[in-house]
């Protein structure tokens, strides 16, 4: 039997037991918790299951977010530092990739668990402007090229503004806008790349004093040329950034301006028909004879002076600055250009210069490798009166004569006048030899490509260009083995001077027993044969009229010289022009001055 004080003493026990029990599984739970964590952290600590890295722009290297990164199916995206963690891809190579830059591949060293990756940014802005107003350019065609790459374009919009995306790699950006000049930069490791382009293009109108259309008047600065249509529009593209615009149709005087910020250059042309008489130096350097041919110009319709600067004797008359011309002798200065030229302009009188080009027996025979060689001696080729030649196709002559262009064209000459724009026609031909060197060039092909360059040189002094050409080229369709074609000469030049001279026609010409007998049809008739070759070019041809008396038939004298002038306006030539090598002319012919 249990005695009660027993009994009782179990139920304190019992209860201890109870409470240690909570007590003890209060500190375990912490304890296995710390433990527990610790192990997971440690899991995760281990450098040897896990890649870290950080992706960097390539041109800022700023980070780079959003960034994707996989291997062997695994992924991870860089965060706003641009780090990235990745659990060991057991990969060779992690790829890298995002929006706006180029994918990339790097490759991974084993033992290596940290890796920088760089991207290169395939996205380029910028804008556009116009270098003479500063304003925006909308609508310019931007395009980069990377080689063996496809071109990516954009196209800027009403802020100038563009955006390529996909640039290649060391791709050459090129901005494009018709009646601009084009802009090229190499992409380099720009993210924003601004253009200014210049406007190339200029536009206007040219008409007659009255509002009328002036169609073929030439619009040019510089080298750059064009024709105006039948509407009087013109569009001139490829215009350098400054300069002087020129308009000038034979028949008017010529206008020009500075180029205008706004490219667009309208002109009225003045209409003005050239009536010259034809000056030797020795008469402008005597001043009793000048001041006769002055006369006759204050009293009569004479409105022009063609005055020697360089005669077939191939002096220059005057102190030129081109040094071959001192280097050879040539100079023989007894002309004062400026002062013939105060003559002249005081009288509102327009002034020619007139250079005689390959008949120049001075630089042949001071510059043999310059000259026609006779094939026979191995000497200078002469004519029948003894005369030697440079060879047209030497391209030394051609600068020669281009220099005491451009120079006669800057002090002030109104238009150059080329004579003796030929390959020789007397003496002995089958002898003249032009060298190996120009072999395959034809006497035509010298003489349009020396004219195309002496045009190119003259055209920034908006002087005019003029050459003499015989009459007979007038219908003459070859080039008469001189190298004068009308087709390939009109092109170049703004004024043809036709020598049609009545008596130097053989028998028979133009249906005449005499031509020379028949000054007035002559000169139609020939005008006419060459308008029909050059169609509305013609208004170009101002014939140069015989005044002096040779060969068979009548004799010269005013009511010649007035039937040639009449059928020289019958036909709309731009002028006329009177030789008299002695400078003595029928005054007669002539109206009087208004």
């Amino acid at each position: 039997m249990i005695s009660e004080p027993e009994h009782g003493s179990q139920q304190p026990r019992r209860r201890w037991e109870r409470i240690s029990w909570w007590y003890s599984l209060i500190l375990v739970i912490p304890i296995m918790g710390f433990l527990i964590t610790a192990a997971f952290q440690s899991v995760g600590n281990n450098d040897d299951d896990q890649m870290s890295g950080i992706v960097r722009d390539a041109y800022t290297g700023n980070p780079v977010s959003g960034a994707e990164i996989s291997a062997s199916g695994l992924t991870s995206t860089s965060n706003g530092n641009g780090e990235f963690r990745l659990p060991d891809p057991d990969a060779p190579q992690i790829s890298v990739s995002r929006e706006d830059y180029e994918p990339t591949q790097v490759t991974v060293t084993p033992g290596v668990e940290r890796v920088d990756v760089e991207l290169r940014p395939t996205t380029l802005k910028g804008v556009v402007t116009n270098e003479r107003t500063g304003n925006a350019v909308e609508g310019a065609i931007v395009m980069a090229a990377g080689v063996g790459e496809a071109t990516v374009t954009a196209v800027t919009d009403s802020d100038g503004r563009y955006v390529l995306t996909n640039v290649p790699r060391n791709a050459v950006i090129t901005v494009e806008y018709d009646g601009f000049t084009s802009a090229s930069s190499e992409a380099g490791r720009n993210l924003e790349l601004d253009f200014v382009i210049r406007t190339d293009a200029l536009t206007g109108r040219i008409t007659d004093q009255d509002g009328n259309s002036l169609e073929d008047v030439s619009v040019q600065i510089g080298t750059s040329v064009v024709m105006t249509g039948p509407d009087g529009n013109y569009r001139l593209n490829g215009v350098p950034a400054e300069g002087v615009v020129v308009a000038k149709k034979s028949g008017y005087r010529e206008a020009h301006s500075e180029l205008p910020d706004d490219m667009r250059f309208d002109a009225q042309l003045e209409r003005f028909i050239v009536r010259s008489l034809y000056a030797t130096a020795l008469t402008v350097a005597h001043g009793p004879s000048w001041n006769g041919l002055l006369d006759i110009a204050d009293t009569t319709e004479i409105n022009a002076m063609v005055v020697d600067l360089k005669d077939s004797s191939g002096r220059v008359f005057y102190d030129t600055e081109v040094q071959l011309a001192h280097d050879i002798g040539a100079v023989h200065p007894i002309l004062d250009p400026q002062q013939t030229l105060e003559d002249l302009h005081s009288r509102d009188m327009y002034s020619i210069a007139r250079i005689v080009v390959f008949e120049d027996p001075i630089l042949a025979d001071q510059r043999r490798n310059l000259a026609i060689k006779d094939a026979t001696t191995g000497g200078l080729w002469v004519t029948w009166d003894g005369l030697a030649w440079v060879n047209a196709h030497q391209r030394e002559v051609w600068d020669y004569n281009i220099a005491l262009a451009v120079e006669a064209a800057n002090m002030g000459f109104n238009e150059i006048q080329l004579d003796y724009i030929r390959f020789p026609t007397d003496g002995v031909l089958e002898t003249a030899d032009y060298g190996p060197d120009f072999a395959g060039e034809s006497a035509s092909d010298a003489i349009t490509e020396f004219l195309r360059q002496m045009r190119d040189a003259l055209a920034p002094t908006g002087a005019y260009l003029a050459v003499d050409i015989f009459g007979f080229t007038l219908w003459e369709e070859s080039d008469g083995g001189i190298g004068q074609q009308l087709e390939r000469i009109e092109p170049y030049v703004d004024v043809i001077n036709p020598m049609i001279y009545p008596s130097h026609f053989h028998p028979g010409a133009m249906g005449f027993d005499i031509p020379n007998n028949h000054p007035y049809e002559v000169i139609l008739w020939s005008l006419q044969s060459g308008a029909e070759r050059i169609g509305d070019k013609s208004h170009k041809f101002r014939p140069w009229l015989q005044d002096f008396s040779y060969g068979e038939g009548i004799q010269y004298g005013p009511d010649e010289l007035r039937a040639q002038i009449q059928a020289s306006e019958d036909f709309g030539a731009s002028g006329w022009l009177v030789w008299n090598a002695a400078n003595v002319f029928s005054v007669e012919a002539f109206e009087p001055a208004e």
